[in-house]
């Protein structure tokens, strides 16, 4: 009986070597996953500014009958043209700088264009959505295809599909 415990001490090098192996593929599985949720987590500060500007540029629209421009370089030089004063705070933002063109006195263009954190100089893209009033209900939004490495699962609608 003493002989059989002496000789079950650890683990055979077989065993080790399938352990290994197992963690290997879940490594190999789980990296690309986990990058593919990273990016899509940073676009999700994209679209939620975008949405905030969109939402300022119909209220002042509301109020004045026009559309507003406004550049997140400003935010930085405390320009009055900025979009803190629509109510837009865009100083924590990370990943992307915004860009909202008023396009005649009917639409207005947002531009989310990526910086160098979000994935590597030059690499990140742009997203860009367009609002037109003077066409018709279905048609009046339209989000052009992104470029960089910003992909079309990342956005809340499909380019060309009104929200």
């Amino acid at each position: 009986m003493m002989k059989r415990i002496r000789s079950q001490r650890g683990f055979t090098l077989v065993e080790l070597m399938v352990v290994i192996i197992i963690v290997g593929i879940l490594a190999a599985v789980a990296v690309p996953l986990y990058t593919d949720y990273v990016e899509k987590a940073r676009v999700t500060e994209a679209t939620s500014l975008m949405g905030a500007i969109i939402t300022a540029e119909k209220i002042y629209r509301q109020r004045t009958m026009q559309y507003f421009s406004a550049n997140s370089a400003d935010q930085v030089a405390g320009s009055p043209t900025n979009f803190r004063t629509h109510g837009i705070d865009i100083t924590d933002a990370l990943y992307f700088t915004y860009v909202s063109t008023a396009t005649g006195g009917t639409s207005f263009t947002v531009v989310a264009s990526g910086t160098d954190l979000f994935d590597g100089p030059g690499a990140a893209g742009t997203s860009t959505m367009t609002f037109d009033s003077s066409q018709p209900a279905a048609s009046r939004w339209t989000a052009t295809p992104p470029t960089g490495r910003i992909t079309v699962d990342m956005l809340p609608i499909a380019p060309g599909v009104a929200p």
